[in-house]
């Protein structure tokens, strides 16, 4: 079967490209870039380079393609010009729609993110819950403005399904998407880890091979304008950097950080980015956010599509393995 999947060269893209590959798929991998042609080295993948805003290289790319991955996106929480999220991100997703009706795709699988209901506030999120606060980044806006998209499509007559991963970790390609990675690799290599002042605070973290299996069940069972939460176990920071401390045997030394220190920071920060376009250790979006609960419950996939959940331990377990083995290289 042909199968065009967007955002290729990215984390989840990658292994969603060679995984789809390895089953004897014909993946059509849309890339923006030549140079991602080495990460998708594969008899069964043909790389189209292109880009989400020219609908022509979609079109081309999608053709005779039955099912479609649309993982690409602008996946920041800070931008020194806000409307790349909201291009790349709405108009990106609107022209990936209009092109797959217009082609007769069968069934097109959004990748979206947990970040659209925005903190839990001891509330365990499920699917149809509706946000409860305001949004704190642009990001988590063009990602829920996206949403909206792809159902004014499923309307249309265009089978979609949305999933939402969580804190997605584990082996695969160096991407500034992958942040938990980024988090270990920092720990691995013995440096000092800012912690917020509250360890309890929790967040939901989803192995990386689960959220990629998680799409392929959502596009072989998922119903048509549904939406799927691909995550894993809600982990406090502290069990998470106990773990971690455990099973990579490093001696780390964590800070924790005051909510009004990190929030005065996080303004410093913002104001040196808007001055000289470096982008910002820390925004008062990301203060706010670390600091909150993201809790989620994954049910409704696994009793529906038949979703599996790596248990943390064992999924922390393969990730130090894999990072510690590739000696921290960055792809």
């Amino acid at each position: 079967m042909k199968i065009l999947i967007t955002g290729a060269s990215g984390y989840i893209g990658n292994k969603l490209a060679h995984t789809l590959a390895g089953r004897g798929n014909h993946v059509h991998a849309f890339v923006c870039n030549t140079a991602a042609k080495e990460l998708l080295q594969h008899p069964n993948i043909t790389v189209f380079e292109g880009d989400i805003l020219d609908k022509e290289s979609l079109s081309l790319a999608m053709k005779g393609c039955r099912q479609v991955y649309h993982t690409a996106g602008f996946v920041k929480l800070w931008a020194k010009k806000p409307d790349i999220f909201y291009t790349q991100n709405v108009g990106g997703t609107n022209n990936v729609l209009e092109a797959a009706l217009q082609e007769g795709v069968h069934k097109l699988v959004f990748t979206s993110t947990c970040g659209v209901w925005g903190q839990s506030n001891d509330h365990i999120f499920i699917e149809n819950d509706p946000r409860i606060t305001s949004f704190d980044n642009d990001y988590d806006l063009s990602k829920y403005l996206a949403e909206r998209a792809v159902k004014e499509y499923a309307g249309k007559g265009l089978f979609t399904v949305i999933v939402n991963p969580g804190r997605v970790y584990g082996p695969g390609i160096y991407r500034h998407s992958s942040g938990v990675n980024r988090f270990i690799l920092h720990l691995l290599n013995n440096k000092v880890a800012t912690l917020p002042w509250r360890l309890g605070t929790k967040a939901n973290y989803a192995f990386i091979d689960d959220v990629v299996n998680g799409h392929t069940l959502a596009m072989e069972k998922g119903l048509g304008g549904e939406r799927y939460i691909l995550g894993g176990e809600n982990v406090s920071y502290k069990r998470f950097t106990d773990i971690l401390k455990r099973l990579s045997e490093t001696k780390n030394v964590h800070i924790r950080i005051p909510q009004p220190l990190l929030k005065a920071f996080s303004w410093i920060e913002l104001m040196r980015g808007k001055l000289n376009g470096h982008e910002p250790l820390i925004t008062p979006g990301i203060a706010k956010r670390i600091q909150s609960d993201k809790i989620f419950d994954c049910n409704k996939a696994v009793r529906q599509l038949g979703y599996c959940i790596t248990p943390f331990e064992e999924g922390m377990r393969i990730t130090i393995g894999h990072l510690k083995m590739n000696n921290h290289e960055q792809h």
